[in-house]
């Protein structure tokens, strides 16, 4: 199922306004007022011509799609104030980890947030992004008084030809899956697949 049409978004309404071409300054449409980061609209509006750009250029490039785990549990357990503060943290901490790149991340739904990795190959993201796991698992978050752990499961997804964005996407949700279904706190990719499948 395509991304755009997955569980993760209420309706086709609601997408057709994110994905309008001229979004109004100040309406929010870019801006997720959260995070501050960009929004799923803005991924599809920035993503493709970045993607087309190191397609003709010959570099590399691919797609991660992070996923906070237990997310449902760390609202019931700590309150949605609580969780707003784990998302904030966990988006500072993964803009940090991309500054001075030339990398987007946008935040995708509610727990999730996409990259795409500019200039590098499959290998090297799936590091990038394990490095980035291990990071943020390995530092609590501080909410008030209380510190709390966290971990994330990530998809990368190589771009490797002429596909929608949405096809990029979808392989990144689909490792996603994977690591999610495998125990959580990982990184799948197509290069870590082919390592398990070699074993």
């Amino acid at each position: 199922m395509p991304y755009l049409q997955s569980q993760h978004f209420r309706s086709v309404q609601q997408l057709n306004q994110w994905l309008s071409p001229k979004p109004m300054e100040g309406e929010g449409a870019a801006v997720d007022t959260l995070t501050g980061l960009p929004t799923l609209g803005e991924f599809y509006r920035a993503g493709p011509a970045r993607v087309e750009d190191c397609l003709a250029k010959g570099i590399a490039c691919a797609v991660a799609i992070i996923d906070i785990d237990h997310f449902r549990r760390l609202v019931e357990t700590h309150g949605e104030e609580a969780a707003d503060k784990i998302v904030q943290a966990i988006g500072a901490r993964i803009g940090a980890a991309i500054e001075g790149t030339s990398h987007l991340l946008a935040r995708l739904d509610e727990e999730e947030f996409g990259l795409l990795l500019m200039d590098i190959d499959t290998i090297a993201a799936t590091e990038f992004c394990d490095n980035l796991r291990a990071e943020i698992g390995e530092e609590p978050i501080l909410v008030g008084d209380c510190e709390i752990s966290v971990t994330v499961s990530v998809g990368v997804a190589e771009v490797c030809g002429p596909e929608t964005f949405d096809n990029y996407l979808n392989g990144a949700e689909q490792f996603l899956f994977m690591a999610k279904s495998y125990g959580r706190n990982q990184v799948l990719s197509d290069h870590t697949v082919a390592l398990q499948a070699a074993k």
